[in-house]
């Protein structure tokens, strides 16, 4: 009792500490992890409406939730500059209040049904659903129906999550990470659609109008340009009758939009220092173009990304936190969008150590060609990828989501069975061939932080290094730095 009992101590200190049980009883690695095998989701069918709604149905009758979601294939992309935000008020208003409910009665409707509902709009799309027993479909989809054809867009409410916006701004503009990752939007896409923040910043919020929100709406809510799918307890011929129920009413008068095509521009690496005098870390990010989500180098980017930055044994985590203790966590992130894709690795330290963790992640990113991924280390990083994937889409909501991706992406739905055996076809030439073609070339590297305590280092390595003072700072802008 006494030895199982130390046991579960140590177990519960070191998940605390997020310590590694393996490293301390004397094992660097975990156990290899098992042989692949063959797996096969639901099929999922589709169909279209008369007025060119995209209806999709996954039938899994082994689960009591259905989960609806109704996806729209515009998003922040679509935002003019100066009104950065639009997309983002649009999608969240849904639920604030139709012609016939307020959001307090649409919010107790569903509530009274056991259910969520949950409305966004983010870069490439925007969306609504819900996720109710699937008992309870037949009251649960009128609703999702006004709010997505009959959204009030009240001023009241608008004034509302307008404010509530900007206090989270002022809140991340403050934060080293939040501000590094608005820049690295600004330094890899500069002016493209990609460039502005979804979310809008403290100008452009402030200049969205009601008729703004109105004309986003009549413009990209159409159904033509919109995939409504079911996941769960439903079968076919029932989701082919909630939609024509539902949603067959659903007209637009105005002609078909087109997504927008984005892009990157004439990229080209940079250094940026955003000074934060009263930051107490830096946050350091390497970044540059990367792929689109239809590339045919996904999957191997995808197996680089995760053998570099992605978990705790990655590469870039295993050097700066577990070696050195720079950090406590360092990470990569493969953006792969509609267009013009994005890859980002990034670290937050003590401001003394930026310098010396921007060149971390700069020979970590160059080691990916020169140390290729091979053996236990190729194949931990696929097992980590498809068991990420398989536990994604045990829920209605994930298959859901899963699917409404490909919808997004224009992608087959034959996709859904593709990414396991893609992720485990992936060999270390694959790999090798993504690092030197994406991750040893050049990046532009962004540092948020106290400048006076690693600009000096910083010098040496990155001479051409902007420094913009954080009351400098334009998010609005691609040069990011105010007219005077």
């Amino acid at each position: 009792m006494k030895n199982g009992r130390s046991h579960l101590l140590l177990a519960l200190f070191c998940l605390a500490l997020g310590q590694d049980l393996f490293a301390i009883g004397g094992v660097d690695t975990a156990p290899p992890p098992a042989a692949p095998h063959a797996v096969s989701f639901t099929h999922p069918k589709e169909t279209k409406l008369n007025n060119g709604l995209r209806l999709i149905v996954a039938e899994r009758p082994n689960l009591p939730l259905l989960a609806v979601e109704l996806i729209i294939r515009s998003g922040a992309e679509a935002d003019a500059n100066d009104l950065a935000g639009t997309a983002s008020l649009t999608g969240s208003l849904l639920t604030k209040g139709t012609e016939k409910m307020s959001a307090p009665q649409i919010a107790s409707a569903i509530e009274s049904l056991g259910g969520t509902i949950f409305s966004s709009g983010v870069l490439d799309s925007s969306n609504a659903g819900v996720l109710v027993i699937s008992s309870k479909a037949e009251a649960a989809l009128p609703i999702l129906a006004d709010i997505a054809l009959h959204p009030a867009f009240k001023q009241e409410e608008i004034d509302r999550l307008k404010k509530q916006s900007l206090d989270g701004l002022r809140v991340a503009l403050q934060q080293p990470g939040s501000v590094a990752s608005y820049v690295t939007g600004r330094v890899v896409y500069g002016d493209g659609e990609y460039g502005h923040a979804a979310g809008g910043t403290p100008e452009t919020l402030p200049a969205i109008q009601r008729a703004d929100i109105v004309k986003f709406y009549q413009t990209y809510y159409r159904p033509d340009n919109a995939t409504l799918i079911f996941s769960g307890n439903v079968t076919f011929e029932q989701g082919k009758e909630y939609a024509q129920r539902f949603f067959s009413d659903w007209k637009t008068d105005q002609a078909m939009v087109s997504p927008i095509s984005t892009t990157t521009g004439t990229w080209k690496p940079t250094s940026v220092v955003v000074d934060m005098p009263g930051a107490g870390q830096a946050s350091v990010s390497l970044t540059k173009p990367a792929i689109k989500r239809d590339s045919p180098d996904y999957y191997s980017g995808l197996v680089a990304n995760a053998t570099l930055g992605n978990g705790f044994t990655s590469r870039l985590n295993r050097e700066i936190r577990i070696k050195r203790g720079l950090s406590y966590g360092a990470r990569s992130l493969l953006d792969a969008r509609r267009d013009a894709g994005a890859f980002t690795a990034s670290a937050q330290t003590k401001n003394e150590s930026a310098a010396e963790v921007a060149l971390l992640l700069q020979g970590e990113l160059k080691r990916m060609k020169t140390d290729p991924v091979q053996g236990d280390e190729l194949k931990s990083r696929q097992a980590l990828l498809t068991g990420n994937y398989a536990r994604s889409l045990e829920t209605d909501l994930g298959f859901a989501s899963q699917i409404a991706g490909l919808a997004v992406f224009n992608l087959a739905l034959e996709t859904l069975d593709k990414f396991i055996p893609a992720i485990n076809a992936v060999t270390t030439k694959d790999v090798t061939t993504f690092s030197d073609k994406y991750l040893a070339t050049p990046s532009s590297l962004v540092i948020v932080g106290k400048a006076s305590a690693f600009s000096d280092p910083l010098k040496k390595d990155f001479p051409e290094t902007r420094v913009i003072a954080q009351t400098d700072l334009d998010l609005n802008r691609a040069d990011l730095v105010k007219r005077k």
